[in-house]
């Protein structure tokens, strides 16, 4: 018998929700390791210490959307298209989403969230408004793009959807202004309301 694919780190933390959604949508069987990025089995199976990563057999793969497209490639799905077009335009969302989305709440989470889940403090409110600014800059990008549309590429939920709508998982959180944007607020409604994303709500 086939073992599961391992995915370790917190599912607390989106990127760890990511591929854990993706298997559940596609029904792969996966084992979550709860780790978190200085435990000392995170540093001895994937050197780069972080979250999360995943063992498949012998492949050991970090990056959380890495991760997905892996899952995505083990079965016949919409998720990763085979369309050459449309898959250009999911790795396209894929790239956005670390080097631009991300990078416009992460610290806004780590001041609101995890500072008060840690105790390390009050929220640095110069910091909540510079990268404000730079969430409202790529929230602006997504509405208008989702303006008449139910999904980011194509007329299915595909990759890109499970990648940016898991930034969101913690918007309340946040408090980010999401109701300035309504294309992403109804978008975003969709996207919770799939069923791998249902099953790893936190």
């Amino acid at each position: 018998m086939a073992q599961p694919v391992k995915i370790y780190g917190i599912p607390l933390s989106q990127n760890v929700r990511k591929p854990l959604a993706v298997a559940a949508h596609l029904g792969i069987a996966v084992e979550n390791v709860g780790c978190r990025p200085m435990d000392a089995i995170v540093k001895e199976k994937y050197p780069a210490a972080r979250i999360p990563f995943m063992e498949d057999g012998g492949v050991v793969l970090g990056e959380s959307n890495a991760i997905m497209i892996h899952l995505a490639s083990k079965t016949t799905n919409d998720l990763y298209p085979e369309d050459r077009a449309r898959r250009d335009a999911v790795n396209q969302w894929l790239f956005w989403d670390v080097a631009h989305w991300t990078p416009a709440y992460q610290p806004i989470q780590f001041e609101r969230l995890v500072k008060q889940l840690l105790g390390l403090g009050p929220a640095d409110e110069a910091v909540i408004e510079a990268t404000l600014a730079k969430f409202r800059r790529e929230a602006g990008y997504v509405d208008a793009h989702l303006k008449g549309r139910d999904w980011l590429v194509g007329n299915a939920a595909t990759l890109a959807d499970f990648a940016i709508g898991a930034g969101l998982t913690h918007a309340k959180a946040m408090d980010l202004p999401l109701a300035d944007y309504p294309s992403i607020g109804a978008w975003n409604a969709r996207v919770m309301a799939l069923e791998g994303m249902k099953k790893t709500a936190p």
